[in-house]
């Protein structure tokens, strides 16, 4: 059986979510937007998230190019390098939950091997595949 390419570690509902690839990247849609991290800046992020949790509100904690700022009136600011996501409390605890589900999900993953093996020879081919094979059309 193929091993998927994407596979879902944490879901808030079905606008927001977290995947991770089989390329080493986990991927985090937040309505219309995707943002890429590495593994590593993911981790980095699930860090600044715990240690921010618990100088929130009214606080600020900072790695790097993130930032997570809190108003004493309760609206907060998720900062992923120039981009800027305006939170509620309720949902920046809701994002720091999938977070910490999707790093426990990535590790699990990981320390199973899921990506590690090759795809079997025998496989049937993907549509991608298929299509690179036949032409739609000589004209």
């Amino acid at each position: 059986m193929r091993t998927p390419h994407f596979l879902r570690l944490a879901e808030i509902d079905e606008r927001r979510f977290i995947n991770a690839c089989r390329h080493g990247m986990v991927h985090l849609t937040w309505g219309r937007i995707t943002i890429r991290f590495s593994r590593d800046e993911f981790r980095r992020l699930a860090e600044l998230l715990e240690r921010s949790a618990d100088n929130l509100p009214p606080g600020s904690a900072r790695d790097g190019r993130m930032q997570v700022t809190c108003s004493l009136g309760g609206d907060c600011e998720l900062q992923l390098g120039s981009l800027r996501l305006a939170l509620s409390p309720e949902d920046l605890h809701a994002f720091d939950r999938a977070v910490r589900q999707a790093v426990e999900q990535l590790d699990q993953i990981l320390d199973a091997g899921v990506w590690d093996e090759g795809d079997p020879e025998d496989a049937p081919p993907t549509i991608i595949e298929h299509f690179r094979r036949h032409r739609f059309s000589e004209n």
